[in-house]
C-alpha cells in the first residue's frame, strides 16, 4: 500500500486507499493557496468550477488571494481539509513557499502537491539526480557548479532528502571549465561533452538556455516568448558562459523537429502535446486565437509509465514536465521538470482534473483522519479571513455597427426656424424623439420651414436631413435629439433661448458577435464569482441606459451569469422599473442575502446626471451608495 509522509516527517496512510463509505456530512474544503495571477487564470477557473458544480454541496472551494497570503500571518489564513497550493514568481512578486509550508505544519490539510519538495524544482541539478534515481532516462550532462552546489531552504533538507531517497552533496568545489582547442568540445572536470551541446543554467527559474554548433556556426539563445519569438540565432556564440553555474547536456536531435509537453494530473492520468521545437528558428506558430499551435500526441505505456515516476517520486500530483522523442520514437529523454502545470484550452483535460481532485476531496470525507480533522477544528474558532461580499462593475456596451450622424445648428432669430423650436414643446432641457410618430414631427417641421422662406443653404441642410431622414426612419435605433441652449439675462433674473441643435442618429445596433461577448462575459464572471463566493450571486441588480444596444447587452450577460437551476427559476422573479427620467431601467434578478450590482453604461455624457437622478428618487440608498455614483460619474465619461 503506498504511504505519503506529512510535513512533520511521520508516516501516515496514503488517502487514497480509504474505501467511499460513510462520508461526513461536512463539506470539504478546497483550498488554492496561490498567486491570484494563478489561482483566478483561466484554466484554473475551469478546473475549480467544474470541481464546485459537480461536487455540489459535498465540496466548498476557497481562494485565499493574495492579500491573505502576502500580508497576513498564516493562522488568518482560511482552513481547509485539501489544499492546492504552489510556487510561482513574477517580476513584482514572489509565493512565499515557506510561509505555506507553515501553513501546512499548522492545520495538517492534504496538499494535492508537496510543497517542501517544490524547492527541488528551483535547481535542475537536484532535478536530473531525481530523475536518475527514478530510472527515467535523461541525455547525457555534466555539472559546472561554482556556488557550491545544490542549495535547499533551512529545514527542508531533512524532509527532501527522505523523499529523494539519497544526500545531495555539499560544498562542491568550483568545476574546472575549458573549450577544447578546436573549439568543438567543452571539458568540465575531465568530462567531455562534443558540440552541439546544450547549456542551461542551474535555477529553475532562469530560462536563458544557449545551444552552441559545431565549427565556429555560432548557437541559438533560447528564451520564454516574447510574442511570436522564442530564440534568436547568434552567429558569435562560440565560447560557453563562465558567470555563473551550468548544466551542459548533449544536444538531441529529435523526431520532426518537435518537443512533448506532457501534464499529470494524478499518477493515472497524462495528457501530452507537441510543439514546433524553439531551437528549429524560433518563430512560435499561433492559431487565429493568438494561442501557440499544439497536437495532442499519445504516450507509449513506457512514456507514462515515466511520468507516473515523475508525478509519485516528486510529490507533486498535478506537474508538467518537457519530454523528446528521438530515433523514429525507439527512444524518450525527460529534459526538464516545471511543478505544477496547466493545460490550456482543452475541456476534457478539465474535466479529468476536475474529476480527479473531486474524488480525492470524497475519499478524504470518507476517511478516519477526516473525522479527527474535524474534532481538532472544533477545539480553536476560525479567525475572520477575507472574503468577497460585494463588487461594483461598470461595462460598456457590447459590439455595434457604425455610428452615423447629422447635426444642424438652427438660426432661432429666422422665422423658418420656429417650427422647430415648438417641438420643444415648453421643454428647457434636452429631448430625444425616438417613435415614427415623433421623427415625423420633424418632417413635418422642414416642409413647414421651407414654406416660411428657408433658402440657399439653409434649404439645402434641410432637404438633406428630410432625405436622410425618410431613409432611415424605420430603421432600429434612429432617433433624433433637440437640445435648447440658454443664455441666462441675469438683470432680468431668466433664461432666453440662445440656439437650438438638431442632431438625427441613426446605426449602432447590436450585432452578432455583441451576443457571443455578452454571453462570454457572464459566463466568465460566473465561475470566478461562483469560485469566490458563490452567494454573492444571490443578489444581483443591474442598471442601464435606455440604448438598444445597452439593454441587449445586459439581458444576455445577466443570463449567462445567473443560470438558476430549475427549481431556482420557479422561484425566481425578475421585474424592470424606468427610472424617473426614463433613461436608466432596473432588472431586480433576485434578492436574498449578499448585495452584488453590476451598472452598464453607453458612455453618454449625461449619464453621471441620470445616475444622480435615479438615486435622488431613493432617498433610503442616497447616503450610503455616494460612492457608488462618483465611481460610475468618473467611469462612464472616461
Amino acid at each position: 500500500m503506498a504511504t505519503v509522509t506529512p510535513l512533520n516527517g511521520s508516516p501516515a496512510t496514503d488517502i487514497m486507499s480509504f474505501p467511499d463509505s460513510n462520508p461526513a456530512t461536512k463539506a470539504i474544503v478546497l483550498g488554492v493557496c496561490a498567486m491570484d495571477v494563478k489561482a483566478r487564470s483561466r484554466a484554473m477557473q475551469e478546473i475549480l468550477t467544474r470541481v464546485v458544480e459537480r461536487g455540489g454541496p459535498l465540496v466548498e472551494v476557497k481562494v485565499f488571494g493574495d492579500k491573505a497570503i502576502l500580508d497576513e500571518d498564516v493562522k488568518s489564513w482560511p482552513r481547509c481539509d485539501v489544499l492546492i497550493s504552489f510556487f510561482s514568481k513574477d517580476k513584482l512578486v514572489e509565493f512565499p513557499l515557506l510561509k505555506a509550508v507553515s501553513y501546512a505544519n499548522l492545520r495538517k490539510p492534504l496538499c494535492i502537491n508537496d510543497l517542501p519538495m517544490q524547492c527541488i524544482l528551483w535547481d535542475r541539478r537536484i532535478v536530473g539526480r531525481m530523475l536518475d534515481h527514478l530510472g527515467v532516462p535523461t541525455p547525457r550532462r555534466v555539472e559546472a557548479s561554482r556556488d557550491g552546489g545544490p542549495r535547499i531552504p533551512e529545514g527542508f533538507r531533512e524532509h527532501v532528502e527522505g523523499r529523494l531517497g539519497f544526500e545531495l552533496p555539499q560544498n562542491v568545489p568550483p568545476a574546472k571549465v575549458q573549450l577544447r582547442e578546436d573549439g568543438n568540445a567543452i571539458i568540465v572536470d575531465g568530462v567531455v561533452i562534443e558540440k552541439p551541446f546544450v547549456e542551461k543554467p542551474v535555477s529553475g527559474e532562469d530560462h536563458d538556455v544557449y545551444v552552441y554548433f559545431r565549427d565556429g556556426k555560432g548557437g541559438r539563445k533560447l528564451f520564454r516568448k516574447v510574442g511570436n519569438q522564442s530564440s534568436e540565432l547568434d552567429p558569435e556564440l562560440i565560447a560557453p558562459r563562465t558567470d555563473k553555474s551550468y548544466i551542459y547536456e548533449e544536444f538531441i536531435d529529435v523526431d520532426n523537429a518537435e518537443d512533448i509537453k506532457v501534464y499529470t494530473v494524478g499518477p493515472g492520468y497524462t495528457h501530452a502535446e507537441t510543439r514546433k521545437s524553439p531551437v528549429v528558428d524560433g518563430v512560435v506558430r499561433r492559431n487565429t486565437e493568438g494561442k501557440e499551435i499544439r497536437f495532442i500526441t499519445r504516450l507509449t505505456d513506457e512514456e507514462k509509465d515515466y511520468a507516473a515516476k515523475i508525478c509519485q517520486g516528486f510529490g507533486q500530483k498535478v506537474c508538467g514536465f518537457d519530454l523528446l522523442r528521438c530515433g523514429n520514437g525507439a527512444k524518450s529523454l525527460v529534459i526538464d521538470v516545471n511543478g505544477w502545470s496547466f493545460v490550456k484550452g482543452n475541456e476534457s483535460y478539465y474535466d479529468k482534473a476536475a474529476d480527479v481532485l473531486l474524488d480525492i476531496s470524497k475519499r478524504l470525507m470518507a476517511s478516519p483522519l477526516r473525522a479527527l480533522s474535524i474534532s481538532e477544528q472544533a477545539k480553536t474558532p476560525e479567525a475572520p479571513s477575507w472574503k468577497l461580499k460585494a463588487n461594483v462593475t461598470v461595462f460598456r456596451h457590447a459590439d455595434r455597427t457604425p455610428k452615423q450622424k447629422l447635426k444642424y445648428n438652427f438660426p432661432i432669430t429666422e422665422p423658418w426656424a420656429q417650427p422647430f423650436v415648438r417641438l420643444l414643446n415648453g421643454e428647457r432641457e434636452e429631448i430625444i424623439l425616438r417613435e415614427r410618430e415623433q421623427l415625423e414631427t420633424i418632417a413635418a417641421a422642414i416642409e413647414e420651414a421651407k414654406s416660411l422662406g428657408a433658402i440657399g443653404e439653409d434649404l439645402g441642410k434641410l432637404s438633406a436631413l428630410n432625405g436622410a431622414l425618410f431613409k432611415k426612419i424605420d430603421l432600429p435605433g434612429t432617433k433624433a435629439q433637440l437640445k435648447p441652449g440658454y443664455k441666462k439675462d441675469k438683470s432680468a433674473g431668466t433664461r432666453k433661448l440662445e440656439k437650438l441643435v438638431l442632431v438625427l442618429k441613426w446605426g449602432g445596433e447590436f450585432t452578432h458577435a455583441a451576443r457571443y461577448q455578452s454571453r462570454d462575459l457572464g459566463e466568465n464572471m460566473r465561475r470566478d464569482i461562483s469560485i469566490m463566493n458563490k452567494d454573492c450571486l444571490n443578489n444581483v441588480r443591474i442598471y442601464t441606459s435606455s440604448e438598444r444596444r445597452v439593454t441587449a447587452s445586459a439581458e444576455i450577460f445577466a443570463a449567462a451569469l445567473l443560470t438558476p437551476s430549475p427549481a431556482q427559476q420557479q422561484q425566481h422573479t425578475a421585474a424592470t422599473a424606468a427610472a424617473a427620467d426614463e433613461q436608466w431601467t432596473w432588472i431586480k434578478c433576485s434578492s436574498i442575502t449578499w448585495f452584488r450590482r453590476f451598472a452598464i453604461c453607453d458612455r453618454r455624457s449625461q449619464c453621471g446626471e441620470s445616475h444622480n437622478r435615479l438615486f435622488s428618487n431613493q432617498r433610503a440608498r442616497e447616503t450610503s451608495h455616494n460612492w457608488f455614483i462618483n465611481f460610475n460619474r468618473k467611469r462612464c465619461r472616461a
